[in-house]
């Protein structure tokens, strides 16, 4: 399972490339089918790789929404110990990436960004549920980075924070809604102090009407 997993984050194997037969991994190792058998399967649960009917394994291309991540399962469990440290840990990661998209942000990244932003006002204006605008603008955030790294790990935490984003848009969608715009209009005038305070802010109050 390591020396695969090195492999994949290495760059030796590459996403949809197929793994050696299980008689050549036998081989290799030094270990009998069935080990190798067991190494697969939980490779597969994972989401390292797949199985492609009469070919074998072979190296994932994308993640399956099925899969529970990992990462997420850790974070899932971890934010049942301290809500300080999840405001923290949030506020680090928020506030950095808003940043980088200040920097990154490009013009049409902008236009959803703003078209994110007049859907939620619509839809709060019609009394539905922003749910799903509020998770879209943060993802809107991360892919304006433009870095890979940020963008995967703003998708995992924002699985785990959904449940309490879920309550603040049912209860106080109009606040949501105030503190996109206090980020939005922030990037937009590419203003750091601005970024900064409107995200301390956001954070702030969805500490208070979510978790606390």
């Amino acid at each position: 399972m390591d020396s695969i997993k090195d492999g994949i984050i290495s760059g030796e194997l590459r996403p949809g490339e197929f793994l050696p037969s299980e008689s050549d991994l036998a081989e290799r190792f030094g270990v009998g089918k069935s080990s190798v058998r067991e190494a697969m399967k939980m490779l597969e649960a994972l989401g390292y790789i797949e199985v492609s009917m009469g070919n074998g394994y072979k190296v994932r291309t994308t993640v399956d929404p099925e899969i529970i991540n990992p990462l997420v399962f850790q974070l899932a469990l971890e934010s049942n110990e301290s809500r300080d440290d999840l405001l923290e840990f949030r506020r680090s990661i928020e506030i950095s990436a808003s940043l980088l998209s200040l920097e990154k942000a490009s013009d049409d990244d902008i236009a959803r960004l703003r078209a994110n932003i007049d859907a939620t006002a619509e839809h709060v204006r019609k009394g539905m549920s922003t749910l799903s605008d509020d998770l879209e603008f943060h993802s809107l955030i991360y892919a304006s980075t433009h870095n890979p790294y940020l963008i995967i790990i703003g998708k995992a935490i924002m699985e785990l924070f959904k449940a309490s984003l879920k309550r603040s848009n049912s209860e106080h969608p109009d606040l949501v809604l105030s503190d996109h715009e206090a980020i939005f209009n922030a990037i937009l005038n590419r203003n750091k102090d601005e970024v900064i305070n409107a995200v301390n802010s956001s954070l702030s109050r969805w500490y208070i009407l979510s978790l606390s």
